[in-house]
């Protein structure tokens, strides 16, 4: 992220003051200017560079016809004329924007007017944060020369893998590309923070990795420095994306292990069978449970998923939009429950229990009680004695082998500090992410034609409506009642997906972005509807099956990082079968809505996303047993390298219609145990 001593402040002269007053005007609640706008433009701040010659040509449109000597509903009537004409249009929405930045979104070192008008507190009231220590990293003079194992990457595949391999005795170093942050600094920004990131995410990889992204019609879009548009809702952190998650940890079924044996494949598809089934993954879902710490309720939720073992933790208590939904659920006749979250319910593992913020989803938690790699697998690797954690250090090659394994990483680059170092290893496990681990290792020259390809997510539908009585505001942790109902059911085609209730949306989203028709662009009604209106939107969420094709795929681009090496090249194509899930899922959300007493219930199709690398990319190392179909085998390994293994979602051949965190997990335990089994000499 730039800091702010590399830009000066913007000109703020007195009619964009005025003009900033009308956007917001000023009520029982101070105006836009007063609540937060002048303090964001008159703060030196990079970010902003982008209005900077937008707001001054509306600065001169607003004075050149006398805009200050007007009354209120004169400059009202001008700024609507202004939005007619489509440049003064464009230079009017810039206005907007930072408007809502200034009065709406949470930022250090502020305090926003808009946060306090809509009772938005990012800490509970009465809750004193905490700020865990970082995990212990090792400097780069201390890294041995040989460990049994370097992992790449401390999510949910690396932690796993780490911490089964230092329980077997082996000597692990696990490389994280992110420097050790703390909690703090990984909550309360609303500009950056991971999920809604506006400017650079906190939570991105810095400057110096561009992306090339390629549409369905060859068109090819550099996307640089690692902003949110290339690498999508990806953080790349001490423990991964699980230090940011909500924590939603779902079993797959036993039928998305087996997809074309289901369904078959549809023209043009790359659907494959897992080459494991439920039953044999059951025992590390159940394992992966314990090691995380997830709060659930056996019932209507989990009927089609055989168990061994209850949830290590209740689920968390019942709030209003779960009772909503449960009520249409049973007018249905649909099975339904609370959703199985990361999240400590009650005090667990030394932890306190979740105290509900309203930014759980992409931000770090206030009191630690968000479950992730960071503090359950990394940490008992550590604690063996037998796990090195380099920190601020990025693999830039894997070596494989007959003898041993190794890498060449750059360590302490974004301290300003880079050393560049070889470490050798009996195994190199590479756990980067469906991205950037088939970058890593194509750019290595390791690998089949297979490795990259397959690239795929879920597909997401929005459904929404409003209620008399508001049921979802800003009382965390956010998703919270479910139905699988809908999953390998008649309802849905091509396997289906799960719906649950629609997390609550931050003010900044709602503000520049209300996702019901018919809300004022600006002015008092917009804030009047900020304050009232906005609490009656309710909605569900639906997550199914994307149907992977082989055309989806990573490979290297003509760009180059800071060291050098090929930036990621991302294709990503969409088969008619992953629309038919989106329209189903849809259908089947405003159903429930309908039932539940939801009024105005429609489908809410935003903005095509930019990036084709969603938080649940997976398959561009897809495991098999046949080379010329898979880029792995069952047990993680490479195909055409001796010593080089995967372990993370790249080796999914499909991606369930569920968050696949868990799945992740107990599947990289499985892969830890029969690298075990099968060490190499």
């Amino acid at each position: 992220m730039s800091t702010s001593s590399q830009a000066a402040a913007l000109p703020t002269p007195a009619v964009l003051r005025l003009a900033v007053d009308r956007i917001i005007p000023a009520d029982e609640w101070p105006g836009g200017w007063d609540g937060g706008v002048g303090q964001y433009l008159q703060a030196p701040n990079p970010d902003l560079s982008w209005a900077a010659p937008r707001l001054a040509s509306l600065t001169d449109r607003l004075e050149s016809c006398g805009f200050a000597d007007l009354d209120a509903a004169g400059q009202d009537a001008v700024l609507a004329r202004l939005e007619e004409d489509l440049d003064a249009a464009a230079e009017l929405a810039a206005l907007r924007r930072v408007c809502w930045e200034g009065y709406y979104a949470a930022r250090p070192g502020a305090d926003p007017a808009g946060l306090a008008m809509i009772d938005f507190r990012a800490v509970p009231a009465g809750v004193e944060p905490v700020d865990p220590e970082p995990l212990p990293s090792v400097s780069p003079s201390a890294v041995a020369r040989h460990y049994d194992a370097v992992v790449v990457g401390s999510g949910p595949g690396g932690g796993a893998v780490a911490r089964r391999l230092t329980a077997a005795g082996k000597h692990v170093l696990v490389v994280e590309r992110a420097p050790g942050a703390p909690n703090s600094a990984l909550r309360g920004d609303h500009l950056h923070g991971k999920r809604n990131a506006v400017y650079a995410p906190s939570a991105g990889p810095g400057p110096g990795h561009p992306r090339v992204l390629e549409s369905e019609r060859g068109q090819l879009l550099v996307d640089g420095d690692g902003d949110a548009g290339a690498y999508g809702l990806n953080a790349m952190l001490v423990g991964g994306g699980t230090r940011l998650w909500q924590g939603m940890s779902w079993r797959f079924m036993p039928e998305d292990f087996a997809m074309v044996t289901t369904y078959g494949n549809p023209e043009g598809a790359s659907l494959a069978d897992w080459p494991v089934d439920y039953d044999e993954m059951e025992p590390y879902y159940a394992e992966a449970e314990r090691e995380l710490g997830v709060a659930g309720e056996t019932g209507a939720l989990t009927t089609r998923t055989r168990r061994t073992s209850g949830y290590p933790m209740p689920a968390m208590g019942t709030e209003p939009a779960r009772e909503l939904l449960a009520e249409g659920a049973r007018r249905l006749g649909w099975g339904w429950g609370p959703i199985p979250l990361s999240l400590n319910s009650v005090p667990h593992d030394g932890r306190p229990a979740c105290v509900r913020c309203p930014q759980c989803v992409g931000h770090a938690c206030p009191v630690d009680a968000k479950n992730g790699s960071h503090n359950t697998l990394l940490p008992r690797a550590l604690r063996t004695g037998r796990c090195d954690l380099l920190t601020d250090a990025e693999v830039v090659q894997v070596l494989d082998g007959r003898q041993a394994a190794g890498v060449r990483l750059v360590a302490g680059a974004r301290a300003g500090t880079p050393v560049e170092l070889e470490v050798s290893a009996s195994v190199v496990v590479v756990s980067a992410g469906a991205v950037e681990t088939p970058r890593l290792l194509l750019a290595s020259g390791l690998g089949n034609d297979e490795l990259g390809r397959h690239l795929h997510d879920h597909r997401f539908v929005t459904v929404l409506g409003t209620v008399d009585t508001p049921v979802k505001d800003f009382r965390g942790p956010g998703h919270s009642v479910a139905t699988r109902d809908h999953e390998h059911a008649r309802t849905i085609p091509w396997g289906g997906g799960v719906i649950v209730d629609l997390m609550g949306i931050l003010p900044l989203t709602m503000a520049s972005d209300p996702p019901v028709p018919g809300v004022p662009r600006w002015g008092a009604e917009h804030k009047r509807w900020m304050r009232e209106g906005r609490r009656h939107v309710f909605g569900v969420f639906g997550m199914g099956q994307e149907i992977p094709l082989p055309t989806s795929r990573v490979t290297l681009a003509p760009v180059r990082d800071r060291w050098g090496r090929p930036g990621a090249r991302l294709r990503k194509d969409t088969h008619p079968a992953s629309l038919e899930v989106e329209q189903g899922m849809a259908d089947v959300g405003a159903r429930w809505l309908e039932a539940s007493g939801v009024h105005g219930v429609a489908r809410r199709r935003g903005a095509a996303t930019a990036s084709a690398a969603g938080e649940h990319s997976s398959g561009t190392a897809r495991m098999g047993t046949d080379p010329r179909t898979s880029a792995t085998g069952p047990d993680g390994r490479l195909h055409g390298t001796r010593r080089v293994h995967v372990a993370d979602a790249s080796l999914h051949p499909t991606n369930g219609s569920v968050n696949p965190a868990l799945t992740v997990l107990a599947n990289c335990l499985r892969v830890a145990d029969r690298l075990l089994a099968d060490w190499p000499g």
